[in-house]
């Protein structure tokens, strides 16, 4: 037998002949020493429970001592283990909202009007200066910012004080002429999303507004999802419109942005029928800083991994269609953990990667490889191997000995045979081997891999035995 590279960074995309490739609940790691492998694949994490709110999450923000949330129609300040230490009631019930927070106040925005809590109350925000309909909201050099949408219009609050907004603390991002989507700030800078362009502006000190902006940093990538926006690894990626008005996943570093999703997620992105209610969603596993986008309507969700710059995709539970969405929809980061909520209910999880399912819904580890082929000539496998952390069996239940399946297809993907069965061992049995045999002739195969037992996934390589047959 002899390595094969079977595994790589493509996604199934315009042609199963170009690529068949997939990473679900999987993703690459670069191994920089190559003491076994320069690559190893790992499951991503599961979603342990924390704790319950009363209805769906729609906002969720951390601070350096707090946790809160916005659940239906409700505010809540949460505590260490989960309880309610308080709640009160904002305007809407569905959607979700804009959040932000300096050292003694968080600002709420739902699209109808403004919240702000402090000293143990929530009120509404009266001041005649603050423009309600804001659905953004963000904190940067001492001011509370939001944008009044179907404008180019956003609105500055007085230092340190969301209480009070004075009417004439505005400017509009004028360089182009779209309006403002949504307001964020990143490296002490205020960032303008707008239909087709970015905007970057720092606090100069002016008065009754203290931003102007950084006209060479402006992008001709506009923001195709408000939601999309997720900071990760000292940057934001979000959902953009290129120039040419086509989705596309941006990546904002310093003052520059460049575009992060391969030519194969374009084109899947490209043929959703809507991209505009798109979600992310970040967190941190093992030293790789990830970036999740769900697209709802669509119902896929794909994992951007910072430090590979490969993506993947992720799902919750097992489905007949060929794919489906992640449970997680909103994230924050509190108390050394990083939080995430569910889509469909008032669920508060932590993600671990210790933890084989998603709330004790079936994690699908699916990697389907590259083509196999040997300059086009038909051969034989007589064996396939794949390499993998053994002996990782459970005590008790599914996955006592678990079990791992693959298919082949001779087709270039497009159909696959009837699953072969390898075990992983039962617990502490270390000698087995992930082997599989007598897969036929053909010119190329493509190998389908999954596992669905609540057990630890780990590849580090592949193997073939291969024969030539006569023409």
């Amino acid at each position: 037998m002899k390595p094969v590279p079977m595994f790589g960074a493509g996604i199934a995309s315009k042609s199963y002949a170009v690529t068949r490739q997939r990473r679900l609940n999987v993703y690459l790691e670069n191994r920089p020493d190559g003491d076994k492998t320069k690559v190893a694949l790992y499951g991503t994490p599961g979603l342990a429970p924390k704790f319950t709110l009363p209805a769906v999450v729609r906002g969720l923000l951390g601070t350096q001592t707090a946790l809160y949330a916005v659940g239906g129609q409700n505010f809540y300040q949460i505590g260490p283990s989960g309880q309610t230490l308080y709640s009160a009631p904002i305007r809407t019930n569905s959607s979700p909202v804009g959040m932000a927070f300096n050292p003694t106040q968080v600002l709420v925005v739902d699209g109808i009007a403004g919240y702000l809590y402090q000293n143990g109350t929530l009120i509404t925000i009266t001041s005649a200066g603050f423009p309600n309909g804001a659905k953004t909201a963000t904190f940067v050099g001492g001011y509370f910012v939001v944008e009044l949408p179907g404008t180019q219009q956003f609105y500055v609050s007085n230092s340190f004080d969301g209480t009070t907004w004075n009417a004439l603390a505005f400017a509009s991002a004028s360089q182009y002429s779209d309006n403002i989507l949504a307001v964020d700030s990143f490296i002490a800078n205020l960032l303008l999303f707008s239909e087709r362009h970015l905007e970057f502006w720092q606090n100069v000190g002016s008065t009754p507004q203290p931003f102007a902006p950084i006209l060479s940093a402006t992008s001709e990538y506009g923001i195709a999802a408000i939601y999309s926006r997720a900071h990760i690894d000292n940057s934001i990626c979000f959902l953009a419109n290129n120039p040419q008005g086509k989705p596309q996943v941006a990546r904002v570093q310093g003052y520059s942005v460049s575009v992060i999703s391969p030519q194969d997620l374009d084109s899947l992105m490209a043929g959703f029928s809507t991209v505009s209610d798109a979600v992310a969603l970040s967190y941190v596993t093992d030293g790789h800083p990830m970036y999740q986008l769900t697209f709802p309507t669509a119902n896929r969700s794909f994992l951007y991994d910072c430090s590979t710059g490969i993506w993947s995709e992720t799902q919750s539970g097992l489905t007949a269609a060929y794919a489906q969405r992640h449970t997680g929809n909103l994230s924050t980061y509190y108390a050394g953990s990083s939080l995430v909520s569910d889509y469909a209910n008032g669920n508060i999880y932590q993600f671990s990667p210790t933890t084989y399912t998603d709330n004790g819904a079936t994690i699908l580890r699916e990697v389907v490889t590259r083509h196999a082929v040997q300059e086009f000539n038909t051969f034989a496998i007589d064996e396939a191997y794949l390499d993998m952390e053994v002996g990782v069996g459970l005590n008790s239940g599914q996955g006592v000995n678990p079990q791992i399946q693959i298919e082949v297809s001779k087709d270039q993907g497009k159909t696959f045979g009837p699953p072969l069965i390898s075990y992983l061992g039962p617990i502490g049995q270390y000698l087995y081997r992930v082997i599989w045999r007598r897969f036929g002739a053909s010119r190329e195969f493509v190998f389908r891999v999954r596992m669905t037992d609540p057990v630890k996934f780990v590849v580090t390589e592949a193997a073939l035995s291969v024969r030539e047959r006569p023409q």
